[in-house]
């Protein structure tokens, strides 16, 4: 693996806050929230210029306190929904400007509804990234920096539709029971102590069968999905950063047998802080809390709740 100058840019803690924005908003699916890998196009491991391989472990806690209908007005939860999630994930640098990534999460549930206790988890479904740089945020004085992105989930997860006698609240429910792909751009810019950044994503999630309480199949697809990201921070002299987020992301219609349903649209807004520190360049500790908006139309058919991360990132140069 080839050796780049070393860099001590503000911009590379900068870049860590951004990575785990990314990790904490990435989409998700909306019958199955407790997965989640979603589609995140970066990992918590994602690469600086200068380094080589990232290896982390992203932990997540999550409660949902309501819940928005197919109208997007917000219901608070007459129950109780927790999620817990350990994630692993690695990122290889290619070429100077391309890194791919993997992320595999292991997700735990708890429900509870009139009177029914549920606890369920197993490995969800696992995520593969890439990142190319065309123009890193530091390079230009101008311009920002421009980077492509790509991803694809794998349904290696659980869905909530699979009948599952020993958890009627389908706690064991760990993914999206689809593939999909993700297409993305992402605009940075690195200037002295700031960094702002803005990224959006489309996804294709290929359509599925669907035999929900045990009744005969349907096939279910899916319209596109949009997702944006936009994150600044501030990053101190000792590379440690802090920063503010806000995600969105918006789906069309589902089309169920052929026939278009208005009542599947997803919609969910989210914002969020996030920091990180550094410690001896060879690893990093992150964190942030997030919050789903509360508000009618802020949300649709997606649970909304709020949470806490953790990370520790191994680099290697």
């Amino acid at each position: 693996m080839p050796r780049w100058r070393r860099s001590r840019s503000p911009s590379r803690a900068a870049l860590a806050v951004a990575a785990l924005a990314l990790a904490v908003t990435a989409p998700r699916r909306a019958h199955a929230q407790a997965c989640c890998a979603g589609g995140a196009v970066v990992t918590p491991a994602r690469l600086a210029p200068h380094e080589d391989v990232a290896l982390g472990l992203q932990v997540r806690a999550r409660t949902n306190q309501g819940s928005f209908d197919a109208s997007g007005r917000y219901v608070a939860a007459a129950g109780v929904e927790q999620v817990f999630e350990q994630d692993v994930a690695a990122s290889v640098r290619v070429t100077r400007s391309a890194q791919v990534g993997a992320l595999v999460p292991l997700v735990q549930t708890h429900r509870g509804a009139a009177g029914v206790d549920d606890w369920g988890g197993g490995v969800g479904d696992v995520a593969l990234t890439a990142r190319y740089d065309l123009l890193l945020a530091a390079e230009a004085l101008d311009w920002p920096g421009v980077a492509l992105l790509a991803a694809s989930d794998l349904p290696t997860g659980k869905p909530a539709d699979e009948p599952s006698p020993d958890h009627p609240l389908a706690a064991d429910a760990t993914g999206a029971g689809t593939y999909d792909v993700t297409l993305g751009l992402s605009l940075e810019k690195a200037r002295g102590h700031l960094f702002a950044g803005v990224n959006g994503w489309w996804t294709h999630r290929f359509a599925r069968a669907v035999a929900a309480g045990g009744g005969p199949a349907v096939r279910e697809s899916f319209s596109a999905r949009w997702s944006l990201l936009a994150v600044a921070s501030y990053v101190f002299e000792n590379e440690a950063a802090v920063g503010l987020y806000g995600s969105a992301l918006d789906e069309g219609p589902a089309t169920i047998d052929g026939a278009r349903d208005d009542s599947t649209r997803l919609r969910l807004t989210t914002f969020g802080a996030a920091g990180v520190l550094p410690i001896r360049d060879l690893w990093r500790v992150q964190g942030s809390a997030f919050v789903d908006v509360p508000l009618a139309s802020f949300g649709r058919n997606e649970p909304a709740g709020l949470g806490l991360t953790a990370s520790l990132v191994r680099v290697w140069l």
